[in-house]
């Protein structure tokens, strides 16, 4: 008996050993993640329950803050502008990035070059990508001008129209990042096996058979993982609208997260932009769970 004793007590402390091995192996990125993740997060909800300005708490409010984002019309003006954007801008950056990824995929010419030309633009920050296009789009000198007026097509105002504002903002962002979305496509494409295709033609399969019975079922994946970055992307675009257009012409292309970042550092109403920052964390995290329970339903 007491020999078992003795067995179990040696068992247990190599147990807790082991444990605090483990522990000490995820210590590093704890500390990181409690640090500059949880606790931030923490703290910000801490301010959405005060008001607070530049100088610091100033009195607990208790829910006030978010009563009055739920009653603000323009919580919901913004939010359908950041919306908005993710709807035309997702599906036009990976269709565009898919066929592209199709393109290099192919045994073409300079194949090498069209990827580092696609995909360079990704490695720009948002701030040189806008002052690009800012130059691109100027109503007066801008390259795009210059073209239609050497066609006698006339002058637009990319950035001050409200019906091309917001095109003009998602031409920039697809420039900019449609080369990430068809690096990882090329790569989800060279992972599916030349036999399936050898194998459908064989029983006499079109290229466009090929395509719709093998390559997109194969890509399922990848295409929601593309559709979950572009719409959280999306949804956090601030450094476009808010270095071309300033939210222009009027409110048409101002985001929630320009609008938070106004009410906050402009509007010095940090609790009230710390309410708007959770409720809008929120809607981010259902979206979360919405695509997880359909890929989940998809799968099944």
């Amino acid at each position: 008996m007491a020999q078992q004793n003795r067995k179990g007590r040696t068992l247990q402390k190599q147990w807790i050993k082991n444990e605090l091995k483990g522990v000490a192996f995820i210590a590093p990125f704890l500390i990181i993640f409690i640090v500059f993740l949880l606790w931030p997060v923490v703290e910000g909800v801490y301010v959405s329950l005060h008001k607070w300005t530049i100088f610091g708490k100033v009195e607990f409010t208790g829910l006030e803050n978010y009563i009055k984002t739920f009653r603000s019309e323009d919580f919901y003006r913004y939010l359908w502008n950041s919306i908005f954007y993710v709807l035309i801008s997702t599906p036009i950056i990976i269709l565009l990035g898919l066929g592209l990824a199709l393109l290099v995929n192919a045994k073409i010419k300079c194949r090498t070059l069209v990827r580092a030309a696609y995909f360079l633009p990704y490695v720009l920050s948002v701030s040189v990508v806008s002052f690009i296009w800012l130059k691109i789009y100027d109503s007066n000198r801008g390259l795009l001008n210059v073209i239609l007026e050497t066609f006698h097509m006339g002058k637009v105002n990319w950035l001050t129209d409200e019906h091309m504002a917001w095109w003009s903002i998602v031409i920039t962002s697809v420039w900019w990042g449609v080369g990430f979305v068809m690096v990882l496509y090329l790569s989800a494409l060279q992972d599916i096996s030349e036999v399936y295709y050898e194998a459908a033609g064989l029983d006499g399969a079109s290229t466009l058979q090929k395509f719709w019975y093998i390559t997109l079922p194969s890509l399922k994946n990848i295409t929601i993982v593309q559709i979950f970055f572009q719409v959280i992307a999306g949804l956090k675009l601030f450094g476009q609208p808010q270095m071309m257009t300033k939210g222009g012409p009027g409110d048409t292309t101002k985001t929630m997260i320009m609008h938070i970042y106004n009410t906050g550092f402009k509007k010095d109403m940090f609790g009230e932009a710390a309410a708007m920052s959770v409720l809008y964390a929120v809607l981010m995290l259902l979206f979360v769970v919405i695509q997880n329970k359909a890929t989940e339903g998809g799968e099944n």
